[in-house]
């Protein structure tokens, strides 16, 4: 129906869309990115633990349960924020953003170097005795020491500072809390009966176990 005049309404009938985007400056030193560039060398789950749970006793598909195991694992990660196993992550950043940094993917084990890049791709390690972890917080911290300056790079516009840390419970798979042990059993018995894996959206039994566990932040600056 039309409404004369009214200002929620336009000449169909329809109404309008109201509020307005607000443009704002993206940092000129652009943003960070990072990715996992060692993976686990085992899973939190075995085969057998998982059978168990999903009362399987075929072995017949035991190396298809394997790949359902790391599918769930990899899944699970993305939806919660976090890592499991030991992994190593390389963070790059285009610009130091102050004297905290937030470390993606707790919890956050250690920090093997934080190094400066020249534009020949080569690496001067920031010396460590300027910076301490907070390993308790979740995200993970680096904060630079009050009476230290702040990496800095001049000779590079993007790129200028890779992080390389290590993530994860431990080494073993009973590191990992219970609770997320479940639920990747659980999601592999779910892909195993039904062959399908959303990665964006667990089954609503597994959001059980995970929901108040996740940890996912925008780790662009």
């Amino acid at each position: 129906m039309y409404y004369p005049g009214h200002p929620y309404y336009d000449q169909a009938g329809l109404a309008r869309k109201t509020g307005s985007l607000i443009a704002k400056e993206l940092p000129k030193d652009g943003n960070r990115s990072w990715k996992v560039t060692t993976q686990p060398t085992i899973e939190p789950v075995t085969v057998d633990q998982t059978k168990l749970f999903a009362r399987i006793t075929t072995t017949i598909e035991d190396d298809l349960i394997e790949g359902f195991i790391t599918a769930a694992r990899y899944a699970a990660e993305e939806y919660l924020g976090r890592a499991f196993i030991s992994q190593t992550i390389t963070t790059v950043l285009d610009f130091w953003p102050g004297q905290i940094i937030e470390m993606p993917r707790p919890p956050l084990i250690s920090v093997d170097g934080i190094y400066i890049v020249d534009e020949d791709d080569t690496e001067t390690e920031y010396d460590s005795d300027y910076y301490y972890l907070n390993t308790t917080a979740e995200p993970g911290q680096i904060i630079i020491k009050r009476d230290y300056t702040q990496p800095t790079n001049t000779g590079r516009d993007y790129g200028r500072f890779i992080i390389r840390s290590k993530h994860g419970y431990g080494t073993i798979g009973t590191d990992v809390p219970m609770h997320f042990r479940e639920g990747i059993m659980l999601w592999a018995a779910v892909i195993y009966a039904t062959r399908t894996l959303d990665p964006k959206v667990p089954p609503p039994e597994v959001r059980s176990k995970f929901d108040l566990y996740r940890s996912v932040r925008n780790m662009i600056r």
